[in-house]
């Protein structure tokens, strides 16, 4: 924070004298000396140095103050420039410098304001400056509720869900808002420092040194940033506010999610809503050598139909009954270097910016046994439509064989983003090979380039083929490394069939099916982005879930990804 106060300060102070000396008056004077000083060391600085003699109101002077700044720097060529400038001043003996009337013994031969400069103070002033603030004030209030958790958590030891006042009443707030003030700080902070790093770049390309290419990375993720918390405002700002109201609390493992969204904003123009639970491991860094991570544990997805909700123009109420599975860490509510966050996600495509809303649910091990009705379509066949959503393609011949075909390509944003990030590292490794950058850089650039390659070319090339047939269970690959010889494996082999975790991208969890037998277990498929579907393809091929036609449920419909009831000709057998 000192450092930031500093630089406030010497901001300030190149305003006011700025200022100031607009109104002091030019005179002629006489250079008799002029030098531009290097200082060495990790970088070089320079500073004009000068003394002069000039007269005023009748009587002679001397000074020795070139600029407003007084200090050494190397923020762009401002000190070579005026130095170039003096010097030709000089030989044609037309040297200027501008007195103050109040005090004649003060004098300057510069006083034009340096932008660049003083973005940089501000930089630095608002860089360390303003996180010091926030530190402090996030400290007091911190504190205070960290006091009163601690009583709760004295008070409700066995029922963690109570040290929370939201979960407590049942009344969980939408952290939207809050998420959109994050992302606005954290781009603002990145780009106070990102963009001059990218200014002070171009004087090191016109010098031919090409590996500070790298340094625009900086300004183009800050771009990214910045357009990302644009859109995160605009969403926080389409609404008043929203509220996750639970019948039940806490949420048991093994139970279902019942309760009700209400938003308080315009969202009748909504054809569909989507709704997505995850359960997200994270690890915070203790310490400097520490290292923080994410990772999706479970994801599942539902759509809603508008019909199923009340939209009004100024408000939304959509219901949920949803299915939580037990086999899953519950949420943590103290503060431990590992917590687990589950997560309701609510969107929306709408006019305008889109809708989104996210809740931390209260998911805790308890009672089951009042939530384990299931809903009544949880067990029907995927519609072709469903399937095809998900890049899959399902046919049925004559003789009742059966054939599921994941597509090449089938998530191509996916697919576009580790292709993106593999372009990004290859690029960077031929910029910093190019621009004669340590060896050892380029080559680590490159090989994590060659990993995503890799990764990028399975998500475009790769296909899988499922063919199910008199009891026997066929499994085909083909990819960028060619084509892997079909496995046939009888239906009566096999121990398991599992949809297990796969691939995240971002935010998105990615499911592969896992074939087991006694002494050896095969991929059938890969990035299947849907729970539901992967858990039923997965008890259908072991041959555990019958195909039978159900009515939807009342609180939800799965459109688009739901399972739906099977067309008649497929249920004759």
């Amino acid at each position: 924070m000192a450092v930031g106060v500093a630089a406030l300060c010497l901001a300030v102070d190149d305003v006011w004298s700025w200022a100031r000396m607009a109104r002091w008056e030019a005179v002629p004077a006489e250079l008799e000396s002029l030098d531009l000083t290097k200082s060495g060391g990790d970088t070089t600085t320079y500073q004009v140095r000068a003394m002069y003699r000039y007269s005023f109101a009748g009587h002679s002077y001397t000074g020795d103050r070139v600029a407003i700044a007084r200090m050494a720097d190397n923020i762009g060529s401002f000190q070579q420039d005026l130095y170039a400038s003096l010097r030709q001043a000089q030989a044609s003996g037309d040297v200027t410098a501008y007195v103050d009337p109040a005090r004649p013994s003060s004098a300057t031969l510069n006083r034009d304001l340096r932008l660049l400069l003083l973005s940089f103070e501000a930089v630095f002033a608002l860089a360390f400056g303003g996180v010091g603030i926030a530190l402090g004030l996030g400290g007091t209030l911190g504190a205070k509720k960290l006091t009163e958790k601690r009583e709760l958590e004295a008070r409700y030891a066995a029922q963690p869900w109570r040290w929370r006042t939201d979960w407590a009443t049942g009344n969980i707030r939408s952290s939207s808002r809050a998420s959109a003030y994050g992302a606005a700080g954290f781009a603002a902070l990145w780009n106070v420092v990102a963009i001059p790093t990218g200014i002070f770049v171009w004087p090191e390309l016109e010098k031919g040194h090409y590996a500070a290419l790298a340094g625009l990375l900086f300004p183009a993720a800050g771009a990214g940033l910045a357009f990302w918390a644009a859109r995160q405002w605009l969403r926080a700002r389409r609404i008043k506010a929203a509220a996750l109201l639970l019948q039940r609390v806490p949420i048991a493992l093994g139970s279902r999610l019942r309760g009700t969204v209400r938003v308080d904003g315009a969202a009748d123009d909504a054809r569909e809503f989507s709704v997505e639970v995850s359960c997200v491991e994270k690890h915070h860094a203790r310490g400097r050598s520490g290292e923080s991570s994410e990772r999706i544990a479970w994801q599942n997805r539902w759509t809603i139909p508008r019909e199923r909700c009340e939209l009004a123009p100024t408000y939304a109420s959509i219901p949920l009954d949803l299915p939580i599975p037990l086999e899953l860490p519950p949420a943590t509510a103290s503060d431990a270097p590992d917590e687990v966050v589950w997560l309701l996600d609510v969107r929306a495509d709408c006019r305008g910016p889109d809708l989104w809303m996210q809740f931390e649910l209260p998911v805790f091990a308890g009672e089951r046994a009042q939530d384990l009705s299931p809903p009544l379509d949880e067990d029907a066949r995927p519609d072709a439509q469903a399937l095809e959503r998900l890049g899959i393609v399902y046919e049925r011949r004559p003789d009742g064989a059966e054939s599921w075909t994941f597509l090449r390509a089938q998530h191509r944003s996916a697919a576009a983003t580790v292709t993106a990030v593999a372009i990004g590292f290859c690029g960077t490794a031929v910029g910093l090979w190019i621009g004669g950058a340590p060896r050892v850089f380029g080559v680590a650039f490159a090989a994590f380039g060659a990993l995503f390659a890799w990764a990028a070319g399975g998500l475009w090339f790769t296909e899988y083929r499922v063919t199910l047939a008199d009891g026997l269970l066929t499994l085909a690959r083909r990819g960028i490394a060619g084509a892997r010889a079909p496995v046939e494996i009888p239906q009566a082999w096999i121990r398991a069939i599992r949809a297990q975790r796969g691939m995240q991208a971002g935010r998105r969890l990615y499911y592969d099916l896992r074939v087991e037998t006694a002494g050896d277990s095969v991929t059938a498929a890969r990035s299947i982005a849907d729970y539901s579907i992967a858990e039923w393809l997965a008890r259908y091929w072991q041959g555990g879930s019958p195909v039978r036609a159900r009515a939807e449920p009342e609180s939800s419909r799965e459109s688009g990804r739901h399972i739906a009831a099977p067309l008649a000709r497929e249920l004759e057998r």
